[in-house]
């Protein structure tokens, strides 16, 4: 067995099911974790992680699908610069379905939009090497796993017909916010893998020592789940607060230096606005003044524009918050499906509703 499949096995994972089962006998009272992670969210539906847990405890979806929180005004704005300014729209095809104020970015490619998918922002700049006469731009969206790769064509990309839109936000500032809501109840987080990779361990320090609330970094095979989940019970049983790193194999305490500072030069701390959760302060990155030549935002001028975050009926921003679950929303596998998305957490594979809608299966009453 490699090393790797080691985190999918069944007997481990038949072990740790046992070692939380005693220990929130010890414990004897409900416990909620929120992770903060779309690939956590997919993985524990898949797996039907929920489903081998204690009834008292409650593993709920955060902030942590980037494709959920992207707000309509982002997707307005960057439609707008294509209608006004005949510019080539590039992005990921998750974002393609997210609904806007009035249509999606596929929609709008219905109607004659130029909108293509592509896989990274190096694939935008090949197009745009390779239509000098079009203006391109890369509407990038994600955390800091995906922001520290488009930070690097900020610095060094000086191609007049390029531009990116940064929608980027950053996780460890949205789970201070989270700790500072008075309608949330929770104890503890299961911080995400793959943003830890780039930022590491070191960042969610502040949880434990601020708020005396625990943290463990997790991988996503179910093990890797397991282990963050019986990590943040021991911390709970020790009466005690820290940040367990269960991610060793690939998380150092201080990240990716080199991806650091490529952020760090690319980017200033911003507040961004959050899918119908409004503006949230220092939780956006905006591409520095001295790179302004490739930032959209200011290459356009972009009026004010009339927004509608959220569609009538839509409860999006109490699922992206952990406040409700799908399954509470009146739309959920009805006029708001995979297939058909009215709400942003509907889109990606990664999204609370999405998952929610292919793994689960619910029977409504009329």
């Amino acid at each position: 067995m490699s090393s790797e499949a080691a985190f999918q096995s069944k007997e481990l994972s038949d072990k740790l099911i046992l070692k939380i089962r005693e220990l929130m006998k010890q414990l004897n009272r409900e416990i909620h974790i929120q992770h903060v992670c779309g690939t956590h969210e997919y993985a524990i539906m898949k797996h039907g992680l929920r489903s081998l847990l204690p009834e008292n405890l409650v593993v709920s979806a955060g902030v942590g699908c980037p494709v959920c929180v992207s707000s309509a005004q982002d997707v307005d704005e960057v439609l707008w610069i294509a209608d006004n300014h005949n510019v080539i729209i590039t992005t990921f095809g998750d974002m393609m379905r997210v609904p806007s104020s009035k249509e999606s970015l596929y929609q709008a490619q219905g109607r004659g939009v130029d909108v293509r998918i592509v896989y990274g922002v190096s694939d935008a700049i090949k197009l745009a090497e390779q239509t000098p006469d079009r203006d391109v731009l890369f509407f990038s969206v994600g955390f800091e796993t995906t922001s520290c790769v488009t930070a690097a064509e900020v610095i060094r990309t000086t191609l007049p017909n390029f531009s990116i839109y940064s929608s980027h936000k950053l996780v460890p500032p949205a789970m201070e916010l989270l700790l500072q809501r008075d309608d949330l109840e929770f104890q503890g987080f299961l911080a995400p893998g793959h943003v830890s990779t780039i930022i590491g361990a070191k960042p969610y320090d502040f949880i434990p020592e601020k708020y005396n609330f625990p943290v463990a970094v997790a991988g996503f095979e179910p093990v890797d789940i397991l282990v963050g989940i019986y990590a943040l019970l021991k911390q709970f049983n020790e009466n005690t607060s820290r940040v367990d790193n269960m991610y060793k194999r690939y998380v150092r305490y201080e990240g990716n230096v080199t991806a650091l500072k490529t952020m760090e030069e690319a980017y200033v701390v911003s507040d961004a606005r959050w899918r119908g959760l409004g503006v949230w302060p220092d939780t956006g990155q905006e591409i520095a003044d001295k790179y302004s030549h490739i930032d959209a935002k200011k290459k356009y001028e972009i009026p004010e524009l009339d927004v509608t975050d959220l569609h009538i009926g839509c409860i999006c921003d109490e699922i992206l918050v952990g406040k409700s679950k799908p399954h509470k929303c009146k739309l959920f596998n009805k006029a708001c499906r995979p297939d058909h998305p009215i709400g942003a957490c509907m889109v990606s594979h990664e999204g609370t509703c999405n998952v929610a809608a292919t793994y689960e299966e619910i029977i409504w009453e009329d």
